[in-house]
């Protein structure tokens, strides 16, 4: 176990869960740059839903529009940032839930692998109660 990974995850976990990610009105104030070409956002029961579309030119010269699509909870939390070229599918390109996750597995192991079960629930049942919402194993644990 390593003391400075463990304090790596813990920092990266602290951070997530205080930092909301980019805010809307950031987002808006791209649209003032010449590539940005359209806009829109949707609320939605969970939160909003706000995309940006820009041209962006391809190795060969061509114009092609690329649109982000931001969505956020009702905490105002950045939640699930996609992508989409010209007409293919939206990819995701950062997921708060998995990001949390894979931290949390990270944690969970590497306290695992040196401390009995008992100090792990105890380590992991002090993280905030929108993790444990994520991760009920944890709870479970806990």
């Amino acid at each position: 176990m390593s003391l400075e990974s463990i304090r790596i995850l813990v920092d990266e976990l602290s951070t997530l869960h205080v930092t909301r990610g980019v805010q809307p009105s950031e987002l808006i104030d791209n649209l003032f740059e010449d590539d940005y070409v359209e806009s829109s956002a949707r609320k939605t029961s969970q939160g909003l839903v706000f995309e940006l579309v820009f041209s962006e030119q391809d190795e060969d010269g061509s114009s092609s529009k690329v649109t982000m699509r931001y969505t956020y909870d009702r905490s105002r939390y950045l939640v699930l940032v996609e992508q989409k070229m010209t007409a293919k599918r939206f990819s995701t390109q950062w997921d708060r839930t998995h990001a949390v996750l894979e931290r949390l597995g990270k944690l969970e192991a590497l306290l695992a692998d040196q401390l009995p079960r008992e100090k792990v629930a105890a380590i992991l049942s002090t993280m905030p109660q929108d993790y444990l919402a994520l991760a009920p194993q944890l709870r479970l644990v806990a």
